[in-house]
């Protein structure tokens, strides 16, 4: 990155705005219960960001002078909310980097699609039609041309919280006000810087005359869903055994998050590709993926102690290549600690206890509420913060078809087929249900639950979870839930 366009960002009003604000928040500011200001601090915050506000607010997030710095503040990391309150982190970053983070932030929270992308295509296809000259001079054609073959165009749609099916005004405000257009609408080299940015970080293309291997180097770093819909546009005119026969083979000689890509591309084609699995046998590295698969059908030779071992090693090396140490420590948990790992896996359990040592897991103090009942139906819920969001779907009650819903993105079983929806187990309760307050929409059939995050608690060494501690009156008793509560094996917060 030049330095040219480092000082350019640094001199970015939307930038300065951000920096201010953070400054302001300084070593603490009270939040509500939805992680933004208070409507009595948004006068001050107004006085310091230089912008006017009406007379009463209802909330800041309806102040977007306001609350767009506040966004792009804790999209660039220069803040951190809380439970209760928000406080100001130093900038680790240099300045191009921060103001990319502030309106990455800015364009995913003005998105609605399930994958929050909608605003992100819409402002980066404005700003290819506006720096090679829009056709004909046709702004609007220019960027609905460039839309035709992305995949995520109909996600422009309600982008920028109207109701418009093309909100170009809109992008072109953002664009605007984040300095990556002049006024004149002339892309500018900041505007210029962003495109490039955006574009390194797209994966390269796929196509079906790929080798396998260069497919699985592809999609290993991509989320489960993401790495499905790259891996189809592959298996293009392949019959799905043979194009699962080919990963298979390739799997055997890759790393071990290349084959756990692999294998979850496979096993999404179910027992269409049965005749893969069992020719993977055969193969070492690939054997135990195969032979957990089979099993699920009571077929093949089952597993062992040492493959069961090798598997959960295999997908917490995975885990931390794609999401961290903390997801790895949660998913060897999950797994019954760190015995459930390869006696050779001497480094990961060294830094899992290392990261052991410096965590405390809360729990959370759920209110679970069915929709529309008379009278109310409730019962409140005590569960680590650490389960996902598959495991409280158990605790739920859930042996049918079902989803969540959280902020804007569905989330269900794969088992039922997820269609644009993610996976339930790749996403933890404290990832949706963030601070008292927020709630998640949970689906059983068509009755709706809403999911309520009332209390985050440190955990009792006395107290199994999850555990039901209150239900509405004239409603199935909490002990009767607590019975079937007592068959899920959920790890306790305080177990290393």
């Amino acid at each position: 990155m030049s330095t040219g366009i480092s000082t350019l960002a640094n001199q970015c009003p939307a930038l300065s705005r951000t920096r201010a604000l953070a400054t302001w928040v300084g070593s603490g500011r009270p939040v509500t219960a939805k992680g933004v200001l208070r409507p009595a601090d948004v006068p001050s915050v107004a006085g310091v960001l230089g912008v006017e506000v009406g007379e009463k607010v209802r909330s800041a997030a309806d102040v977007v002078p306001i609350h767009r710095p506040w966004v792009a503040a804790e999209g660039a990391g220069l803040i951190e909310v809380g439970v209760a309150e928000a406080v100001a982190r130093p900038a680790d970053d240099d300045p191009a980097q921060l103001w990319l983070k502030g309106l990455d932030a800015v364009l995913r929270a003005e998105s609605v699609d399930p994958r929050r992308r909608g605003a992100h295509v819409l402002c980066r296809a404005v700003l290819t039609a506006l720096a090679n000259g829009p056709l004909l001079d046709d702004l609007e054609f220019s960027v609905h041309r460039l839309l035709r073959g992305e995949e995520d165009a109909g996600a422009v749609a309600g982008s920028f919280g109207g109701s418009e099916l093309f909100p170009l005004d809109a992008a072109l405000d953002v664009l605007t006000e984040f300095g990556a257009l002049d006024g004149d609408h002339e892309v500018t080299p900041l505007g210029q810087w962003a495109l490039d940015e955006w574009a390194a970080r797209e994966p390269r293309p796929v196509t079906p005359d790929l080798r396998a291997a260069q497919l699985l180097a592809r999609l290993a770093p991509l989320p489960a869903d993401e790495a499905w819909h790259h891996a189809l546009r592959w298996f293009d005119g392949r019959r799905p055994v043979d194009g699962a026969a080919q990963l298979l083979h390739a799997a055997e000689f890759a790393s071990p998050v290349e084959r756990v890509a692999a294998i979850e591309v496979v096993a999404g084609f179910g027992d269409e590709v049965r005749p893969a699995w069992h020719s993977a046998l055969s193969h070492r590295n690939v054997r135990p993926h195969a032979a957990a698969m089979l099993a699920m059908w009571d077929e093949g030779p089952g597993l062992s102690e040492s493959e069961r071992r090798r598997l959960v090693t295999e997908y917490a090396l995975s885990a931390r290549e794609r999401s961290g140490v903390e997801e790895v420590y949660h998913y060897v948990r999950d797994r019954g600690g760190l015995d459930a790992l390869e006696p050779g896996a001497t480094a990961l359990r060294r830094e899992l206890r290392d990261f052991a040592a410096s965590v405390r897991l809360p729990v959370y103090q759920l209110k679970v509420t069915v929709a529309g009942r008379k009278p109310p139906e409730w019962w409140r819920l005590l569960i680590p913060a650490s389960v996902t969001l598959g495991v409280l779907a158990e605790a739920l009650d859930a042996d049918g078809e079902h989803h969540f819903e959280a902020d804007g993105l569905r989330y269900a079983d794969p088992f039922f087929g997820l269609g644009e929806d993610r996976d339930e187990h790749d996403v933890r309760l404290s990832h949706v249900l963030v601070r008292p307050g927020t709630s998640v929409r949970f689906f059983l059939g068509d009755v709706e639950h809403a999911v309520t995050c009332e209390k985050i608690l440190d955990p009792d060494p006395d107290t199994r979870y999850p555990r039901c501690t209150g239900v509405a009156k004239g409603a199935e008793s909490a002990a009767s839930r607590n019975d079937r509560l007592a068959a899920l094996r959920i790890p306790h917060p305080s177990e290393p």
